[in-house]
């Protein structure tokens, strides 16, 4: 059964989804009068309609029945796509940006021993993966490149790959362009002959642990919560509220890993009234912000309302929306890794250029790295 169908037959129409959803606010008075006008093709003239959906799964949480309004959206736009409805005018930047991260000017490969010309010789030495994502990729180089020292450091099998997830894709309905992006990630495991990717980004997390069955996917946090954090001189406790990614709405553990690798680093978590199972979208959620951008900057708005505390999370494209409308926030990866957290936050990229700018050059400082390794000792 359809998630179309499942609504129409088990709405009731209590509205408990509604309240705290904008979308829904503006296109219907219940997901049931929703599901009536995909059911009759209103789409197909009204195509921005699915497409302004967050796909956070709020709904799926409030509601009694736990119908979810943003899987029978994705239903939709995918439908769309196969009548060649779809993708949307406003969805090009989207497809270029994952054009441009599967190109050969970010994406990456290198294996733990960081010789790719001894690789035979050296088969099996990579046992693991660190994949930064490309948001992060694009947010920090130097972060990245510290995190995978940490990992090296403790885990001295760890290689690294650039790359995207494929979010793009999936979310806006292309089936088979994300199947591509999954088919090439799956071809980098496999040349690095390793069974294991640690992911930095919840929503690769979220589509990873779907789509890749053959290998262990684990999250980054949950990582260095059991290796341990490094070591350096604690600063004056500060007290922080975390905004959790919708895409982790359902991951407990991780979550749990957040807010201990905080309270280790020495500060205090005060919670959101819409955190962990409950958080609320910070706006760019499955991809709605490219055909409805005031709804995502009223959705960063109410978060940032919602507290009194400094802003703390672990999705660099999170805290680029936030950011952007105001929010003092930082990255939980500055409070492990940053001298002083205070001064030196790191900021989203200030346009599209300036992001491909630092992934080319977060490319370019592994390459080097890498060759260096190979040069004899003098």
């Amino acid at each position: 059964m359809s998630e179309t169908e499942n609504i129409l037959e088990n709405c009731t129409g209590c509205k408990l989804c509604i309240g705290e959803c904008d979308f829904l606010e503006k296109h219907c008075s219940s997901p049931k009068e929703l599901a009536e006008s995909f059911r009759d093709g209103k789409h197909r003239s009204h195509p921005e309609i699915p497409y302004s959906c967050n796909i956070c799964g709020l709904c799926e949480v409030r509601c009694p029945q736990k119908l979810n309004i943003g899987k029978m959206c994705l239903e939709v736009r995918r439908q769309l796509v196969r009548e060649g409805l779809a993708p949307l005018e406003q969805h090009k930047q989207l497809a270029e940006a994952l054009n441009w991260n599967e190109s050969d000017a970010f994406k990456l490969a290198l294996p733990a021993y960081n010789d790719c010309e001894a690789y035979e010789q050296t088969k099996g030495a990579t046992k693991r993966a660190f994949f930064p994502g490309c948001a992060l990729s694009a947010c920090s180089p130097d972060l990245v490149i510290k995190v995978y020292d940490y990992l090296r450091q403790k885990l001295s099998s760890t290689g690294i790959i650039l790359g995207c997830c494929g979010a793009p894709a999936y979310l806006v309905g292309e089936e088979s362009r994300f199947q591509e992006v999954i088919e090439g990630l799956e071809s980098d495991l496999a040349m690095l002959d390793c069974s294991e990717i640690i992911v930095a980004c919840p929503y690769c997390l979220y589509a990873l642990k779907r789509n890749l069955p053959d290998h262990r996917v684990t999250s980054l946090y949950s990582c260095l919560e059991e290796l341990g954090l490094p070591e350096k001189e604690k600063g004056e406790l500060h007290q922080f509220s975390v905004h959790d990614p919708c895409s982790t709405r359902q991951e407990l553990e991780l979550q749990r890993s957040i807010r201990n690798l905080i309270r280790q680093s020495g500060h205090e978590v005060v919670e959101l009234e819409h955190s962990g199972e409950f958080t609320q979208c910070c706006g760019l959620g499955g991809m709605a912000f490219a055909v409805a951008p005031d709804q995502s900057a009223q959705k960063a708005r109410r978060t940032i309302k919602e507290t009194e505390h400094d802003l703390i999370t672990y999705c660099a494209s999170c805290l680029g929306n936030l950011s952007s409308e105001g929010a003092s926030i930082l990255h939980v990866l500055d409070l492990i890794f940053g001298e002083s957290w205070q001064d030196k936050r790191v900021s989203p990229p200030a346009d599209s250029a300036a992001a491909r700018e630092n992934q080319r050059q977060l490319k370019l400082r592994l390459q080097k790295r890498a060759e260096a390794s190979k040069a004899p000792l003098h």
